[in-house]
């Protein structure tokens, strides 16, 4: 009667794997067909992040005029409050409370990256099952984390816009999101499916780089995103904006091994021009570790 039961549970065992085989064979059959034909559907931006782009982009724009449109959506609102009082930007005694305060602190670039990645979070969060929204939540942290690291590695190590570099990390892995909300319906039966994992880590760039160009953000920004994951680590002299976010995501995913690891930045690859000496390495990697922890309370991921 055992033997029974077990060989029962094989046969199911097998179907459930064969199952979830076939949902990600459809899946990569719908992204291949939606890329080919220019269907894929991609999340727009909301009203209120579409206002602050647009308000951004007059170099004449007054502080007032973006504090009352940040002031249009408290959620908004109290996140750029947040951002701008966490450790990374400010170093202050007294908190910020103001909106207009906190633009000054914050400047232009970095209040439009908060304003995209609330509208990419409203886009993509709080949909579907809980599986969904823990996965979810996993790409925006090691996001965060990985925007954090950009930041620090173009400011100290280029001549590249640190805030740039920071929005490109935290919208590096936003193809992702797509894939998931696309399987959403069947993610319980194929998320721990090797071969979803493997559509996950290929396709996501391409349609990272749909989203961006749909977003109307710079192409600069776009071939970072669409390229990161093919990009040699070892970045020339001097890097682009692609080698810095390829850089920083691969430090933000072994960035437990680079804290705890001693030996982690000599047996390191070779990162060419952003490479640095390992005083300056350790520093960056610890830093980063305590600023990533604030923000990603700071932007409620």
């Amino acid at each position: 009667m055992t033997q029974h039961v077990g060989n029962t549970d094989t046969v199911v065992l097998a179907s459930g794997f064969a199952e979830a085989r076939t949902r990600t064979a459809n899946l990569v059959a719908q992204l291949e067909r939606s890329l080919a034909d220019n269907r894929l559907q991609l999340p727009s931006l909301p009203e209120v992040a579409l206002k602050i782009r647009r308000a951004l982009a007059d170099e004449h724009v007054s502080v007032k005029e973006i504090a009352r449109l940040l002031g249009s959506d408290p959620v908004l609102a109290a996140r750029t409050l947040r951002v701008a009082n966490s450790a990374m930007f400010y170093r202050g005694g007294r908190r910020i409370t103001s909106l207009g305060a906190a633009v000054g602190q914050l400047g232009h670039k970095m209040v439009r990256n908060v304003a995209l990645s609330f509208a990419a979070q409203q886009a993509f969060i709080g949909y579907g099952s809980r599986p969904l929204r823990e996965l979810v939540g996993g790409v925006w942290r090691h996001s965060v984390h990985t925007a954090v690291l950009a930041h620090a590695l173009a400011r100290s190590r280029t001549l590249i816009n640190p805030d740039e570099a920071f929005l490109v990390g935290l919208l590096h892995e936003v193809g992702k999101l797509c894939i998931l909300m696309r399987a959403q319906e069947h993610l319980e039966e194929i998320a721990a499916d090797a071969a979803f994992q493997s559509v996950l880590l290929a396709w996501h760039p391409r349609i990272g780089r749909a989203v961006i160009e749909a977003w109307e953000l710079a192409p600069e920004l776009a071939t970072a995103v669409g390229e990161h994951e093919t990009s040699s680590l070892a970045a020339p002299d001097p890097p682009t904006m692609t080698d810095v976010v390829a850089v920083a995501n691969y430090l933000a995913e072994h960035s437990e091994e680079a804290c705890n690891d001693p030996d982690f930045h000599a047996n390191a690859p070779d990162l060419g021009a952003l490479a640095s000496d390992k005083a300056s390495f350790d520093t960056m990697i610890r830093s980063a570790d305590v600023d990533v922890r604030l923000l990603i309370i700071a932007f409620g991921v």
